[in-house]
């Protein structure tokens, strides 16, 4: 039954096969009645996720049922985690929580795919974006040894910048296992707190990890690499209000965008830590191109491009998107789930034709902007086919 509130109470029997989880500001409810032995999971479950159970009285904000009955309700998250006694359950359990908190958070701010890590008095926090299998739980095992630990999976960014992280037992590679990987608790590896107000952003960088890295440095890169780079590590991006204008302020805190490069993730912890004493970039650099009602991609968009025969007679204007950012002579733009990263007279052209533009004006922009060239209107041929069939422009009849 739900209550007036929207909110659901727990009832005696669920109290004795189930915990309740807080996790990005909710309490869950994870009712193991469907399994055999749910006590033997409850009692684990409750030591790899001891930060985020919640024993106080009161309703529930999600019900989450790793093993659905028949007829379970809609109102019930049934992902389904088989019941094994391997040992495989924690690594397969955690997955399908993590799964099931992005699709209920996305959309609402950026979710990264990424380490979470706190300074020691909880206030600031960096988030350390790297493709899964590429060391985010090493970063967060090791460095969270000195500073406080969010998550080693996923971490939430508002529009506030204030994170928020699914403190969540890591996962650890553990050949032969059963699943591939085992869970450690934080506590068990010996890592610092996590707060218990949401941390204000310090940084965003991206991880590199080599064995010929050297000593870690952190580099220096440009607003268009970290957006190409972290893009693919966010979930449900396209469904955020200004995406990636949301994305570019989080980058340029402590001065960045950076990239670390490290062979041993440890050796970088005093970079990090004056990470959070870094004073932020200066006047933005970049601009944003934000879409009016009419540009505005959705999923609705039936994605033409238009008759692209004759160009001379035609006219040019972008197709619909959700986001964009410029600087320094390139292009980020997010349609939906597809990002473009253009320059040169891609970028031109793309930037020329916020409305209907013809072929004889885009020519005299682009020689304007790159001096006169012999092959002038080929190269501008070439370049619309190619933009239109990225789905960046469109060829229309007419200006209006």
């Amino acid at each position: 039954m739900t209550t007036q509130e929207g909110v659901m109470p727990i009832s005696r029997w669920a109290e004795e096969t189930s915990v309740v989880l807080r996790l990005f500001g909710e309490r869950w409810l994870i009712d193991l009645s469907g399994y055999a032995d749910p006590h033997a999971h409850l009692a684990r479950l409750r030591e790899l996720w001891k930060r985020s159970v919640d024993d106080s009285a009161g309703p529930v904000d999600v019900r989450f049922r790793p093993a659905p009955s028949p007829g379970a309700s809609a109102t019930v998250l049934t992902p389904w985690v088989p019941d094994e006694s391997d040992g495989s359950f924690p690594y397969a359990f955690s997955r399908a929580v993590t799964q099931a908190a992005i699709d209920r958070h996305a959309g609402s701010a950026l979710l990264f795919h990424a380490a979470g890590l706190t300074s020691a008095d909880g206030q600031r926090g960096v988030v350390l974006v790297a493709a899964s299998g590429t060391g985010k739980s090493t970063a967060a095992s090791r460095l969270g040894q000195h500073l406080g630990y969010l998550s080693d999976e996923l971490v939430m960014l508002d529009a506030q910048q204030r994170l928020q992280g699914l403190p969540k037992p890591l996962s650890i590679v553990v050949p032969g296992f059963p699943g591939s990987k085992d869970e450690l608790s934080p506590d068990e590896l010996g890592l610092g707190p996590t707060p218990g107000a949401p941390p204000l952003l310090s940084a965003l960088v991206c991880l590199s990890r080599s064995p010929d890295a050297g000593a870690p440095h952190l580099q220096a890169i440009t607003m268009h690499d970290l957006i190409a780079e972290t893009v693919s590590q966010t979930s449900s991006l396209w469904r955020v209000d200004h995406p990636l204008q949301q994305l570019a302020l989080a980058a340029e805190k402590a001065g960045g965008p950076y990239r670390l490069h490290y062979s041993e993730i440890a050796e970088a912890e005093p970079l990090l830590l004056e990470l959070f004493d870094r004073p932020d970039a200066g006047a933005r650099a970049w601009v944003a191109h934000t879409p009016g009602e009419n540009q505005r991609w959705t999923a609705r968009d039936p994605g033409a491009v238009g008759d692209a025969q004759g160009l001379d007679g035609v006219y040019v204007v972008r197709a619909p998107w959700t986001d964009a950012i410029e600087h320094d002579g390139e292009v980020s733009i997010l349609a939906g789930q597809n990002f473009t990263r253009i320059a040169g007279i891609a970028a031109t052209i793309w930037l020329s034709s916020a409305v209907a533009t013809g072929f004889t004006e885009l020519l005299t922009e682009l020689t304007r902007e790159h001096g006169e060239h012999s092959a002038a209107a080929e190269l501008l041929r070439a370049a619309l086919i190619e933009l239109a069939n990225r789905g960046v422009i469109r060829f229309v009849a007419d200006a209006d």
